[in-house]
């Protein structure tokens, strides 16, 4: 459930609940079907269950009792990796489907195959973006039919960098207090390396 959380915590994180405000009402039912929810996608999701193989290979095995997290969040983010402890918060009160669950703990574990990785300075705007670029290209977040049919965002031209130049702008504005046109930039100042960078995938996913 909610937990006490440090100011360096919050500040990795700051939709992350402290335990007050309304955002903090969540209740057992939310929280057993976010658990019921991980569970499954560990054990039948094949990108979920790629990560969770890639982060062992490089020395970071992922403990889900120590290392993913479900909790209430504010509602403008389904989930976030927290850096300062290391762990992938699932929120539980906003994440509403299992296919939901598969590509946020994807999204979230591509982060901490970063932090792993490339020793990331998350108080890097650039660092986070190409963080953030990954994660979308690499998540599902940017799927062609998901974007064109589900939520007719996108059309068909340059679809998977614009969805993906987009919604790292969005993620970085949800975890910085920065402006669109910063947000932006610092997306475009990384976005070619970043955007090609696929590892652990061998290709962008399909």
């Amino acid at each position: 459930m909610a937990a006490d959380l440090s100011s360096k915590e919050k500040e990795a994180f700051p939709s992350r609940s402290d335990g007050s405000g309304d955002e903090a009402k969540s209740n057992v039912r939310h929280h057993n079907k976010c658990v019921k929810r991980l569970e499954h996608s560990m054990r039948r999701n094949a990108y979920v269950k790629f990560m969770l193989e890639a982060m062992e290979k490089i020395g970071c095995p992922v403990d889900v009792n120590k290392h993913v997290v479900c909790e209430p969040c504010g509602s403008n983010v389904l989930g976030g990796f927290d850096h300062h402890s290391n762990q992938v918060v699932l929120c539980e009160n906003v994440i509403y489907s299992q296919g939901c669950m598969d590509d946020v703990l994807t999204h979230e574990l591509i982060h901490a195959y970063d932090h792993c990785r490339a020793h990331v300075d998350w108080n890097s705007l650039d660092h986070l973006a190409c963080s953030e670029i990954r994660a979308a290209n690499l998540s599902g977040d940017c799927f062609f039919a998901k974007e064109n049919f589900g939520r007719f965002r996108l059309g068909w031209s340059k679809h998977q960098q614009t969805c993906v130049k987009y919604r790292a702008m969005r993620s970085i504005m949800c975890v910085k207090d920065v402006t669109e046109k910063e947000a932006t930039e610092a997306v475009e100042r990384v976005f070619t390396t970043c955007f090609n960078d696929t590892k652990p995938f061998e290709r962008i996913p399909p």
